[in-house]
């Protein structure tokens, strides 16, 4: 690879945890592999020394990361330890001292966590003696001051103001040490944002090594720029845009762009997890015996390797070879099974920050100018499409494109998917109003055959949704228009000149001359095998079922069958009608002599008796009519059974 430097100006990001200074003793970068899925492979290039170690200062954040897919590529050694400071350094070390890290942050709260010290007190008075404690006295306007409780080597206990002038010096040398080691710790830890990660090796000699570490990155970007031809041609150039968001200034660096769907996952490595144990009683007063397990002979413990300076015993397991990458092929291009490799040329100076735009692509390719009408969209004009043919040689990545014409300049933008090579895509980037399209729809239902079995009927039926779509084309120029409907699983797609489906949509195409208006159907068809009991089907869908029986005979049938269901369905709908009536007057006659017997004797007693009377007499009309409209349910329900029994 021919290596060219390149400076990019900068753009402004976010600010990075991660200093350029911290990661200035890691190794210079060697080259960077930014993928799509939001990951960075870092290659860098290390020194090992006479202690055949290398220790690289990292982001806190990316720990996790490192821990996962560090790897080291030694022609001469193997891995042997990878070491770093634990994730809460200052719970650590203060987990077995006698004080927490607040305590050291005040005199009086430090001495009264070490009672049992002894300390000398120098100032006004001179006392050595073992700490008792300190408490808060009441002092002028509210205040308190702490006093300090001491005894002295005379035995004599005595207080002492902790103020000003008093001096304190801790006679126990270890504990002093402590207290120093956990106040740097502490101090430490307001600015606790990275780790120094230390990797152990085996074998001879000082040699350069390179490490590989995948963490997380902003995701590169893909912009097109597409200039559109005659005789269905285009210039398209495609540009990525990525960020150096390392912490570091990359210097000399060769990058590669990957695109895909790469799974990325994440583990919090760095954290610390602790098994339940299930916790059993102490038995007392009783003769325990040992438990079965506990009488075998325990296992072996296995030896402990050193990790100060990365050494171990020569009895000791190898390590596992280091991991051999393959390299990355030389051309610009490496379209892969799942991802495409974009190997930018030369190498690059990148700022810790910077956000910068090369090119990738720049090919003439198959791309035509069409107009596309998608069924469904609130717009009654199509929008101008390029359909772009990627016969580049690798997939493109999704991006957003921006369309010129050679004659009139910018027209429009556009985003595209990815377009695995060989595959057409088209991008909509303007409305063109010159086009307009209307659609009626109508829904047809054919029945094929009939076949009546068991007082059942098997109809066969084509169900067909017909779209017609009438056009009407551009006043000063020819259009290819692409008419597309979703497709419907199940469904069959029937149309005139048959487009090039999508994964979604059914297509068509049509050409339309300047000024033309034309007509065009499309239709989704299925089939449908339908059972229907007899004795319940619909009087009008047996009459309809009559039109295409099978034969004469079973077309008559069909027919009286069809007629006996609709009156006897009419004489039910009449019988509920006088059962309703019946009801509702019943119910008034009920309140009549309700009210009857509520009166004493007079007129009106006289009026309820007459109501109750012609209440009497409608309600025999009804019971008389209900008799007759049960006649010819009856008479009609044994039509339809014979009919279906004869069948």
């Amino acid at each position: 690879m021919v290596h060219r430097r390149r400076r990019m100006l900068s753009a402004i990001i976010l600010p990075l945890w991660a200093s350029t200074a911290m990661a200035a003793g890691n190794g210079p970068v060697k080259s960077v592999t930014i993928s799509s899925g939001g990951l960075v492979e870092v290659v860098r290039t290390a020194d090992i020394d006479e202690r055949n170690a290398v220790s690289i200062d990292v982001p806190l954040d990316q720990v996790d990361d490192i821990l996962k897919s560090l790897i080291v590529r030694d022609d001469k050694g193997q891995v042997k330890s990878i070491v770093l400071a634990g994730p809460n350094p200052v719970e650590e070390t203060f987990r077995t001292l006698p004080f927490t890290a607040d305590d050291i942050g005040a005199l009086p709260r430090l001495l009264d966590a070490i009672k049992g010290t002894k300390v000398r007190l120098t100032g006004a008075r001179e006392i050595e003696g073992v700490v008792l404690g300190v408490e808060q006295r009441p002092a002028a306007e509210g205040a308190t001051i702490p006093m300090l409780a001491i005894l002295p080597d005379s035995g004599a206990m005595t207080t002492v103001p902790l103020d000003s002038s008093v001096s304190v010096q801790i006679v126990d040398t270890a504990l002093a040490a402590r207290i120093s080691d956990a106040a740097l710790v502490a101090g430490r830890a307001a600015a606790d944002r990275a780790r120094t990660i230390e990797i152990g090796l085996d074998g001879q000699g000082s040699r350069q090594v390179d490490i590989s570490y995948v963490v997380a990155a902003p995701i590169w970007k893909t912009s097109y720029r597409m200039i559109t031809g005659d005789q269905g041609k285009a210039r398209l150039q495609a540009w990525a845009v990525f960020e150096n968001a390392s912490g570091e200034d990359w210097r000399d660096v060769a990058v590669t762009l990957s695109s895909g769907k790469p799974v990325t996952l994440r583990q919090r490595l760095h954290q610390r997890y602790w098994a339940d144990r299930t916790e059993v009683p102490v038995e007392a007063g009783r003769d325990s015996r040992p438990m079965a397990d506990m009488e075998m002979a325990a296992a072996p413990r296995p030896s402990r390797r050193s990790v100060a300076g990365f050494g171990g015993a020569a009895a000791e397991p190898q390590a596992e070879a280091p991991i051999e990458m393959a390299g990355v092929d030389a051309a610009a291009i490496d379209e892969q099974a799942v991802i495409a490799n974009f190997a930018l040329p030369g190498s690059y100076d990148v700022k810790n920050g910077d956000t910068i735009s090369v090119p990738l692509i720049d090919k003439e390719v198959k791309a035509e100018m069409v107009s596309v009408f998608r069924v469904g969209s609130d717009s009654e004009h199509p929008t101008a499409a390029v359909m772009l043919d990627n016969d580049t040689g690798v997939s493109l990545p999704r991006g957003i494109l921006t369309v010129y014409d050679d004659r009139s300049g910018y027209i429009g933008d556009a985003q595209i998917s990815a377009v695995p090579t060989g595959e057409k895509r088209a991008a909509h980037f303007a409305t063109d109003q010159k086009v307009s399209v209307a659609v009626e729809a109508k829904p047809q239902h054919t029945i094929l055959s009939i076949k009546v079995n068991d007082g059942m009927i098997h109809a066969r039926t084509q169900i067909r949704d017909v779209s017609t779509f009438k056009l009407r084309g551009a006043g000063d120029a020819d259009r290819t228009l692409m008419i597309e409907q979703s497709k419907r699983p199940g469904w069959t797609f029937a149309a005139g000149d048959m487009g090039e489906p999508t994964t979604t949509h059914e297509r068509i195409r049509v050409a339309l001359k300047a000024g033309e208006t034309k007509e065009v159907e499309t239709a989704f068809e299925q089939t449908r095998d339908e059972t229907f009991a007899l004795a319940d089907a619909d009087p009008q869908m047996i009459l309809s079922w009559a039109d295409t029986g099978a034969d004469d005979e079973t077309r008559t049938k069909l027919k009286e069958l069809g007629d006996a269901r609709q009156k006897l369905l009419q004489a039910q709908d009449a019988l509920e009608k006088i059962q309703r009536e019946y009801d509702q007057l019943a119910e008034a006659q009920d309140r009549t002599r309700d009210n009857l017997r509520a009166v004493p004797n007079g007129d009106l007693q006289a009026r309820y008796i007459q109501q109750m009377a012609r209440e009497e007499d409608e309600l025999a009309v009804l019971r008389k009519e209900r008799a007759d409209a049960q006649e010819i349910i009856d008479r009609f329900g044994g039509r339809v059974s014979e009919i279906i029994r004869t069948f």
